[in-house]
């Protein structure tokens, strides 16, 4: 599979937002559930209620609307990060902001989480040639706000990007192995019974993972 240069990024004549999210949330579970080969363009029309041609008309081919579902979660992720690492406000408080921007859209995209995960795993096409960039980007934003916070004397002294590499595990695994968490924790990785506790248990591990005993004792 390779995508043409378009795949991720749609024209400025795209059609409206909320039938383009429909059609991506869709797409996204048909992908996570069959897999890239065994999904069809043509059931992925009937579950949003369009034709065929006209599901066409909105994304031009199965590979451009693959590229799409992945782009939306590390464009979103990329734009948590970022958002964060500019409010106001200690280091300690942007770090809570982050934990739960990252846990509330990989909630709401828990299934293009798994499909990201393992396309990473794969280093697939879509990956390599188009979303490669995005994710270094958002790493490298993610070095520089814990650089800034280890030079301020909120963030412990340790090696950063072997720290991000244990960070994007713990926020992106629950929900890559949706059927373990459900099976141990009883909840599906999508709904509010998960998604709200686990927002509070990842602020806590990413304290005690991050925070000088400084900050950590003022939380």
């Amino acid at each position: 599979m390779k995508p043409p240069p378009s795949a991720v990024a749609e024209s400025a004549t795209a059609p409206s937002r909320t039938r383009r999210e429909e059609i991506l949330d869709e797409a996204m579970a048909l992908f996570a559930e069959r897999g890239y080969e065994g999904t069809s363009m043509s059931e992925l029309a009937e579950r949003v209620g369009l034709r065929k041609a006209s599901l066409f008309h909105h994304f031009a081919s199965k590979e451009v609307l693959y590229a799409a579902v992945l782009a939306r979660l590390v464009e979103e992720v990329a734009s948590a990060i970022t958002g964060s690492a500019f409010l106001p406000g200690t280091f300690a408080e942007r770090l809570d902001t982050l934990c739960d921007a990252i846990t509330s859209v990989l909630g709401q995209q828990p299934f293009a989480a798994r499909l990201l995960i393992r396309e990473v795993m794969d280093w697939g096409p879509v990956v390599r040639e188009h979303l490669a960039d995005k994710i270094m980007l958002s790493l490298a934003a993610s070095e520089a706000f814990i650089v800034a916070g280890q030079a301020e004397g909120s963030f412990v002294q340790t090696d950063v990007r072997h720290l991000i590499i244990t960070l994007t595990g713990l926020h992106f695994m629950p929900f890559a192995i949706g059927g373990i968490v459900k099976g141990f924790v009883g909840a599906d990785p999508s709904v509010p019974a998960f998604i709200e506790p686990r927002r509070e248990a990842v602020k806590d591990h990413v304290r005690r993972l991050m925070l000088s005993a400084r900050e950590y004792t003022r939380r």
